[in-house]
């Protein structure tokens, strides 16, 4: 065991036994009712709803810690790491017995939905560590610093590192980088903060790598690693994380270093493996693209699609909520509050739209009011008509075939007048002639202005849907229809 290490641990190793935190006769008893609860369910024991919150399922597990980690990697216990990125991934995580979460920058992308892990920041990443940590019992959490919160300078990222284990709650940090990043990785250490570092493909500097590339394929890049390796472990590091290095490599690493090696696309070498969580649950439709290095156990999109599409159904069917899924109310109380409601007003049908009624009573209102200019119009044409036929009886003279046809509507003429000669051409047309707009002007539907007296009325017919006796027509004039003013 190398020197730092060592520093950072503080304490001489001691069996898996003793490292359990020694637990007072209050705990015990808290522990045994715990028992007790998970073994015989009961009406108020375990409650994890959206509107409870988290009460224990299982017994409080031995919290891990860097000193249960040593002990694991000494007895070559492979260490088990998981990802998580908010409260219900954190808890399933701990309740399966992961040794250690990572909250990782991968979180934007599988859970934010960004591009890649550059975008995230670290407010972003704090929060998320809130999460987590709140559904973790007994698991080694380790926070992720993002992109552009440590490089700048120790100063800067012992800054950051100290954010995210306060306000964060966690209980480490991981950053990525080799022998370079091995003074900043010393700052952070020696102000008492455990670091997990990073190297092999380091997602955040993608763009300087050409890519998602495995690293550690040739002679070169495998001494360039093994000596970044052994940089962070001189650092300070309590531990180192692979990812995408070749197997045999991965391999002779982790017998050189004297810290454990957390593996990800680097073989099962390695002292322990880390995956993300979101990708080995399936948590997204097939065709996604997966690493190599990951195996999916189990399908989540496709159980949460077919669970979600039975909801759907059930509501739009009106099975659901059924009567187990409601509150009851008193009989009585019920009784009360429907005779206060139908005194107050009454009930609205519940199929009718309420929209749809506000918007009936409207047209109902327009349409009542278009239908009394039309009677008026029809009233004022007929009296027109009238005047006309007696004047050509008083002249007897009658234009020679000169016949109208008027529709006026539905409506019959308010009166009928006995057939009689009509006036001459010459008395009609000097009867035309005397003003801009004659009787027989208004009959013929023109005025010297270019108003159209019978259009008009036509027009408002045509709008209204009135029509022809057999309900045909619009309100159109048709010749030998069936309302005309014949000679």
């Amino acid at each position: 065991m190398s020197k730092a290490f060592s520093k950072t641990l503080r304490l001489a190793p001691r069996p898996s036994s003793l490292l359990r935190p020694a637990q007072s006769p209050l705990q015990s008893s808290l522990v045994s009712s715990q028992i007790k609860t998970a073994s015989t369910p009961t009406a108020t024991s375990i409650r994890h709803s959206s509107h409870s919150p988290l009460s224990p399922t299982t017994p409080m597990r031995p919290r891990t810690t860097i000193h249960t980690l040593l002990s694991l990697y000494k007895a070559h216990t492979p260490i088990t790491m998981i990802t998580a990125s908010d409260f219900p991934s954190a808890h399933v995580a701990d309740a399966a017995g992961m040794d250690m979460i990572l909250v990782g920058d991968s979180l934007a992308m599988v859970t934010l939905g960004m591009d890649d892990t550059s975008e995230i920041g670290l407010d972003e990443m704090i929060v998320a560590c809130r999460a987590v940590g709140r559904g973790v019992q007994g698991a080694f959490v380790v926070g992720d610093l993002p992109m552009g919160s440590y490089e700048i300078s120790p100063t800067q990222a012992l800054t950051s590192s100290i954010r995210l284990i306060k306000a964060g709650r966690v209980h480490a940090v991981k950053l990525e980088g080799g022998a370079p990043m091995a003074p900043t990785i010393r700052a952070i250490t020696d102000a008492g903060i455990p670091v997990l570092a990073h190297i092999g493909l380091t997602p955040q500097k993608q763009h300087a790598l050409g890519g998602f590339r495995v690293q550690g394929k040739s002679t070169s890049s495998a001494l360039a690693l093994l000596r970044d390796a052994l940089a962070v472990q001189e650092a300070g590091a309590f531990g180192v994380v692979l990812e995408a290095v070749p197997a045999p490599v991965a391999e002779l690493v982790t017998r050189k270093l004297a810290i454990p090696t957390i593996g990800i696309g680097a073989g099962a070498g390695c002292s322990g493996q880390v995956i993300v969580q979101a990708d080995m649950l399936g948590n997204y439709p097939p065709g996604r693209y997966l690493p190599k290095f990951v195996k999916r156990y189990g399908d989540v999109w496709s159980e949460s699609l077919q669970a979600i599409e039975a909801y759907g159904k059930e509501v739009k069917e009106g099975l659901y909520p059924a009567k187990e899924h409601t509150y009851p109310m008193k009989r009585e109380e019920m009784a009360e509050f429907r005779r206060v409601v139908e005194e107050e007003g009454g009930l609205r049908d519940k199929d009718v739209d309420p929209a749809v009624v506000e918007e009936t009573k409207t047209l109902s209102v327009s349409l009542s009011a278009s239908l009394r200019r039309s009677e008026r119009i029809m009233v004022l044409k007929w009296a027109v008509v009238l005047s006309l036929k007696t004047r050509w009886r008083r002249r007897g003279a009658e234009p020679a075939g000169w016949r109208r046809i008027v529709t006026v509507g539905r409506w019959d003429p308010p009166f009928s007048t006995p057939k009689s000669p009509a006036p001459s051409s010459a008395l009609c047309a000097s009867i035309g002639s005397r003003s801009s707009t004659t009787e027989a002007a208004m009959v013929r539907g023109s005025s010297g202005s270019g108003s159209s007296f019978s259009s008009s009325i036509v027009g408002s017919g045509s709008r209204l849907g009135l029509g022809s006796k057999d309900g045909s027509g619009g309100g159109e004039a048709i010749e030998g229809g069936w309302d005309e003013v014949e000679r």
